[in-house]
């Protein structure tokens, strides 16, 4: 199975909006004290959305036609840990942790499928006859 160009750009998308994702999640309590308005804290709230529905999408993409169904879970899982921690974090800031954990989660799953796609890309060689 050769992997399609728009799966392959999902999981280098995915890999850079968990990257961004975590530098913003580690960033941002630095950024709110620094600036210490109410302002970036609802400009916050917008960019963890657009995080969320970004890695949706990503992980959608990436699991399209996924023959993996391990990595098609994981994937998913890693998401839906994330998708809850993002929008639970402002009641119970603890699970911010978690957050860091999902996000890296996103990471590795990526990277993971990425290999797979090459793994199952790889054609033997004809035999010589």
């Amino acid at each position: 199975m050769k992997p399609s160009l728009s799966r392959v750009w999902a999981d280098y998308g995915g890999i850079v909006n968990a990257t961004l994702c975590l530098l913003h999640c580690a960033a941002g309590p630095l950024l709110l004290a620094w600036w210490s308005g109410t302002q970036s804290a609802a400009l916050s709230s917008h960019w963890d959305t657009l995080f969320l529905v970004l890695s949706g999408v990503l992980v959608m993409g990436a699991t399209w036609q996924l023959t993996a169904r391990w990595l098609r879970l994981s994937l998913w899982s890693c998401f839906a840990l994330f998708a809850v921690t993002v929008l639970l974090a402002d009641r119970w800031p603890w699970l911010e942790l978690v957050q860091y954990a999902a996000s890296l989660g996103l990471v590795g799953m990526h990277l993971l499928n990425l290999r797979q796609c090459r793994r199952c890309a790889v054609v033997p060689a004809p035999a010589a006859g």
